[in-house]
């Protein structure tokens, strides 16, 4: 193939890769003018007014906090990558993506243990947390419940779109597994921990979860799918009467009703609530979006992690079940 074969061949993975980042470097500008210096890495940057830039990305305790969420995320994305295009071309290895998974969490667990003890670092990771001096069973998890049911449903949409199936399809093989373990793995965490009404009424549950829909939505679920397609070398535009078919209008809907419909929800309830009492302040509008971005940046990398080691169980083509 020429270059410019190559270039048609590319460019949509490019730009998945190539926005989000461009995203990222955006949110360091904000933080470099709303602080007059570039020179970032010690600067008091989180909403907390308490963590610098390093300790904001390096922030363990909110990454423990993130697992169970996160896990949902790289099972949605790695569903919705072998749902628009079925048959990797290579695979990573999943022990290889797993380990180092399961190595970051293992260190994010034993920092935070060194900082507030073990318990409290247990705490963490069974979503007792939300914040630092916020703790309360399932707490953590229903202040991401809506965000996460967006994703999920957001994911596939995008497989839709990208497949050219007018925003749906029907899951078979490896994808109808991985999509229907994430579901699982979302109402198991949701029945343990229960649906608070804080879900729908409190202003800063609902300002939390407008804000990783921002978040994830722009930068986690684009940049995932994107490294996802150039890890299994699936450059080329699907084919979209492989392994794909149009499903009944109930699906469509109601993939529209929690991509639209949630964002419409939490966008009309937000604007009853005073700012202030949906995030911490302490270090301006830049605190609460720019600096968001960089406390996510492990989560993104385990979400990625989980999506690698999810895809890569791939079975090969021909072999993944029929219509």
């Amino acid at each position: 193939m020429n270059l410019a074969g190559v270039l048609r061949a590319r460019w949509p993975t490019a730009l998945l890769i190539g926005v989000p980042l461009a995203l990222v470097a955006a949110a360091f500008g904000w933080l470099a003018a709303e602080h007059d210096t570039w020179h970032l890495w010690h600067v008091t940057v989180h909403e907390s007014g308490r963590y610098t830039l390093a300790q904001t990305v390096f922030f363990f305790r909110h990454f423990l906090r993130e697992v169970p969420v996160d896990v949902a995320m790289g099972l949605f994305c790695a569903a919705a990558v072998a749902a628009a295009e079925p048959g990797a071309r290579r695979r990573p290895s999943p022990a290889i993506s797993a380990t180092i998974a399961l190595g970051l969490v293992m260190l994010a667990f034993a920092v935070a243990s060194r900082e507030e003890g073990a318990r409290r670092a247990m705490q963490d990771l069974l979503q007792f947390r939300t914040r630092d001096d916020d703790s309360t069973y399932g707490a953590h998890w229903n202040f991401h419940l809506l965000s996460t049911v967006w994703f999920g449903s957001a994911a596939l949409m995008a497989a839709a779109v990208w497949a050219g199936r007018g925003g749906a399809v029907r899951l078979v093989g490896t994808a109808r597994t991985l999509h229907l373990v994430a579901w699982a793995w979302v109402a198991l965490l949701t029945v343990v921990f229960g649906v608070q009404g804080e879900v729908f009424t409190s202003a800063r549950y609902i300002g939390h979860q407008a804000r990783e829909i921002l978040t994830h939505g722009l930068i986690t679920l684009p940049l995932t799918i994107g490294l996802l397609r150039w890890a299994t070398d699936r450059g080329k535009t699907p084919d979209p009467g492989r392994q794909i078919a149009h499903v009944a209008s109930g699906q469509r809907m109601l993939l529209w009703l929690a991509v639209a419909g949630i964002p419409v929800f939490l966008a009309v309830a937000f604007r009853r609530a005073d700012l202030a009492a949906t995030a911490q302040m302490h270090s301006g509008l830049a605190g609460v979006v720019a600096a968001h971005v960089f406390e996510h940046l492990l989560d993104i990398g385990l979400v990625v992690l989980v999506g690698l080691a999810a895809i890569a169980m791939e079975r090969p083509a021909g072999r993944s079940g029929g219509r």
